[in-house]
């Protein structure tokens, strides 16, 4: 009886992964208003009736698909900030590696995001799930970049403000990958990243 219920479980996780999945992929495909429980459990190959009873609602389904991503992308950051092994230097590489990661920085997934956060009607939801998430990358960022300029530069630098520059450097390049794909690869918006970071701070050798 145990194994079976724990199969059973196990398919329910899978079919709510199937979901997630593809409300990304018809966000990406569609927009947040062309996206439908009908749409998605066609897309995902799973009953529409099983959406209905796991998301109750559709915006249920879009802010669920976008915490998956905000979840995602939270655990992806903290295990480098949290790795004590690492030196500042390595964690800004490592970081600016992840952000533009194609697990990350994909075109389906840049989609999702650029969608809620330029929909009035979802900026609250993109708030109430993303907002302390960001505040906390942007604080951890800024506790490396302290530690580089402490160790690295003579110079009166302001990490709050470099910090601050790196985000709206991450938000434009991520808009360029997602209309502009011809010329915008992740491999070449890490590189335009880190002859930023080079500009900066000259002297700095980045293990990639």
């Amino acid at each position: 009886m145990i194994k079976a219920l724990k199969s059973e479980n196990e398919k329910l996780s899978a079919n709510h992964q199937k979901l997630i999945d593809a409300t990304i992929e018809s966000i990406a495909q569609r927009g947040l208003g062309e996206t439908t429980i009908s749409h998605v459990s066609s897309l995902a190959g799973v009953s529409q009736g099983y959406a209905h009873f796991r998301f109750k609602s559709k915006e249920n389904l879009l802010t669920s698909s976008l915490q998956y991503l905000s979840n995602e992308y939270m655990e992806s950051w903290s295990k480098i900030f949290e790795d004590k092994k690492l030196t500042p230097i390595d964690q800004l590489s490592k970081i600016i590696e992840n952000d533009f990661h194609p697990r990350i920085a994909s075109r389906k997934k840049i989609a999702v995001w650029f969608s809620f956060y330029s929909e009035v009607k979802f900026i609250p939801a993109y708030q109430s799930i993303c907002q302390d998430q960001d505040q906390i990358y942007f604080e951890q960022f800024k506790r490396v970049l302290s530690d580089l300029i402490k160790n690295n530069t003579t110079e009166n630098l302001d990490a709050g403000e470099i910090s601050e520059t790196y985000l709206a450097l991450v938000d434009g390049l991520w808009q360029k990958i997602l209309f502009d794909r011809k010329n915008y690869s992740n491999e070449f918006c890490k590189k335009l990243i880190y002859k930023y970071f080079k500009s900066i701070f000259p002297n700095l050798i980045f293990k990639k």
